[in-house]
């Protein structure tokens, strides 16, 4: 029952994420929408009962969950920011950059995208697995060495929660 708990406030984090609030009943409803749709996705055996931590939808640590969050909810002020800037005339600094795919899984890279689709200002364009590069769009990509950097140093975070 722990881990439906648990990956119920995961869905529910994530859906406060996409909604952008902190309101107390949106809070209730996420955790409300997140903790049933678990119970009703929870892995079961053939006689009914839960299956153990092996088969859990979401693995990982959940430290390193709570921390993708945060990181999450910074880039998106962030990206609200250079989105603005963007907006109000800066916008001779958007292009494309390349990331190196570096090993992820399936799993891991659909992670990642989702996680960097919440920033407004990032979007994800391709996974060209032939070069083994991860294409975004930024609005302001005027330092790629930085990006490649911070997509670097999340990635491991990541791999954690996401093998």
């Amino acid at each position: 029952m722990i881990q439906v708990i648990e990956r119920g406030v995961f869905l529910a984090a994530i859906y406060l994420l996409v909604l952008t609030s902190v309101d107390a009943a949106d809070i209730a409803l996420a955790l409300a929408l997140g903790i049933g749709t678990s119970y009703l996705l929870r892995p079961r055996t053939a006689r009914g009962r839960e299956v153990g931590r092996q088969a859990a939808v979401t693995g990982g640590d959940p430290v390193a969950m709570l921390r993708i969050a945060g990181r999450t909810a910074v880039e998106m002020v962030r990206g609200t920011w250079r989105t603005v800037r963007f907006c109000l005339g800066d916008a001779s600094r958007s292009g494309f950059v390349e990331i190196p795919r570096a090993g992820r899984s399936r799993h891991n890279v659909a992670f990642w995208a989702v996680l960097t689709g919440e920033a407004p200002d990032e979007v994800v364009v391709d996974v060209d697995e032939e070069r083994d590069v991860l294409v975004v769009h930024l609005t302001d990509a005027s330092d790629p060495d930085a990006v490649r950097a911070r997509h670097a140093g999340d990635r491991e975070l990541q791999a954690r929660v996401v093998p």
